[in-house]
């Protein structure tokens, strides 16, 4: 990867017991939203759902947490140590949790569908993440990152749900729409670099309605009912909550 020459003494920058850290606001709002995604790991964790639809959405909030948390850290606060190499954990982190999103969906749909082409979808599902792994590590180009996350949250993951929510109104559905929006609305305000100065950039801000977006997939999380058999209704799950 060609690194990118950069002019550390002009990135804003505070010093924290001796410790230089680049652009803390971003590592700042980062850290917030690995928080919600390490909230909704634990809280989903706590669910007494055994299907692996449940499972794979779980620990789509753990890798996205680290992901968040590699991106804010090494990719931002301390890029001047380890260079753009220090984003590449963080890239394939995020890729493995919309890899796991899209096969809970996956599992949502698959009862609704004959079992050839829900397993179709699961074969594309893992030659998709194969291919954007292989195309990453050659290019070593964020610009792949960004395609696969559009490809898997927004054109897979979406229409998978939009099917599902025209043949059940599955109440989980409803709240992944609402956090796509989300998801889209910060991804223009990262393309058109909007800011408001270093200290609330294009970065922070698109961290806010990226960070709501990742509650309301939360909720989807919570909400979502597994149609196959036996089915998995959302009010006998938040009652075993309650319970235990």
């Amino acid at each position: 990867m060609n690194e990118i020459a950069i002019d550390f003494d002009k990135v804003h920058q505070i010093k924290l017991f001796g410790i230089t850290i680049l652009e803390p606001s971003t590592v700042i709002s980062s850290l917030l939203m690995a928080i919600v995604c390490f909230y909704a790991f634990v809280h989903l964790g706590k669910l007494s759902r055994k299907h692996v639809m449940y499972r794979q959405i779980q620990y789509f909030f753990l890798f996205m947490g680290i992901a968040t948390v590699i991106g804010g850290v090494l990719g931002h606060g301390f890029l001047y140590v380890t260079g753009q190499r220090g984003k590449i954990p963080g890239w394939f982190a995020s890729m493995i949790a919309v890899a796991l999103f899209e096969r809970a969906a996956i599992w949502h749909i698959k009862p609704l569908l004959r079992p050839k082409f829900g397993s179709w979808l699961g074969y594309l599902n893992y030659f998709e993440l194969t291919t954007f792994f292989v195309l990453t590590f050659i290019t070593l180009n964020f610009v792949i990152v960004e395609i696969h996350a559009v490809y898997g949250l927004f054109l897979m993951l979406c229409s998978i749900e939009i099917y599902v929510y025209k043949k059940k109104k599955d109440p989980g559905s409803k709240y992944i729409f609402i956090a796509s929006f989300l998801g889209a609305v910060a991804a223009g305000f990262h393309a058109l670099k909007f800011s408001f100065g270093p200290w609330f950039n294009y970065n922070d801000i698109s961290h806010i309605p990226m960070g709501l977006s990742i509650w309301y997939y939360y909720q989807a999380a919570r909400n979502m009912i597994y149609y196959g058999d036996p089915v998995i209704e959302p009010e006998k799950v938040i009652k075993s909550e309650v319970e235990n």
